[in-house]
């Protein structure tokens, strides 16, 4: 009996996020030197031609996580964005920006995003293995901050306030010591804008 093309499209959606949501499982816990096609589909729990299917090669199954990444954290801060409690006052893509990078995500409603801070800024370093895959990381944040910058507020301030969210994502995914007195207190002047 076949299905109809909306369950069928379910299916084929669901498989392929099945396989990215194992492949982040295989980069954070085994490292990108573990990240095969055949560990992702043993992970998965799919054939490897069911793999293939979806992702004929190593890179695209790269690209398709930064793909999903960038398009997730768009979300993340469009969401932001439109919660924004002073719609009027400049530099609201930016406040979304800084709160979309604190935010806590559900894993099981976004694939890369539900990660730990840490491990979804080294998720990103670790994928970016090539040129052409880094070259989409780099288009990506060069279109978030022409919004940052584009929105009422100085550009080196929100340069420097952009540059200040990073560095602390950055910090947990690099698990550089902070005193806890420092760790409880260093989001809030951000959250804060």
């Amino acid at each position: 009996m076949r299905r109809p093309l909306a369950e069928a499209s379910a299916a084929t959606h669901s498989t392929r996020d099945r396989l990215l949501r194992a492949a982040i499982r295989v980069v954070a816990t085994e490292g990108l030197p573990k990240l095969t096609l055949e560990a992702v589909a043993r992970a998965a729990g799919v054939s490897k031609g069911g793999l293939l299917y979806h992702f004929p090669t190593k890179d695209a199954l790269i690209q398709a996580l930064i793909e999903t990444f960038i398009a997730e954290w768009e979300r993340a801060m469009t969401l932001e964005r439109a919660r924004d409690p002073e719609p009027d006052k400049p530099g609201r893509w930016l406040r979304a920006y800084v709160r979309a990078s604190f935010a806590e995500f559900d894993p099981h409603e976004t694939l890369t995003l539900g990660l730990a801070q840490g491990d979804r800024a080294g998720l990103l370093a670790a994928l970016a293995v090539s040129p052409e895959l880094l070259g989409l990381i780099r288009a990506a944040y060069e279109r978030w901050h022409r919004l940052l910058v584009s929105d009422g507020l100085d550009d080196a301030v929100a340069t420097a306030i952009r540059f200040a969210a990073d560095g602390f994502t950055l910090r947990k995914a690099s698990a550089w010591p902070l005193r806890p007195a420092r760790r409880a207190v260093t989001p809030a002047p951000l959250r804060g804008l």
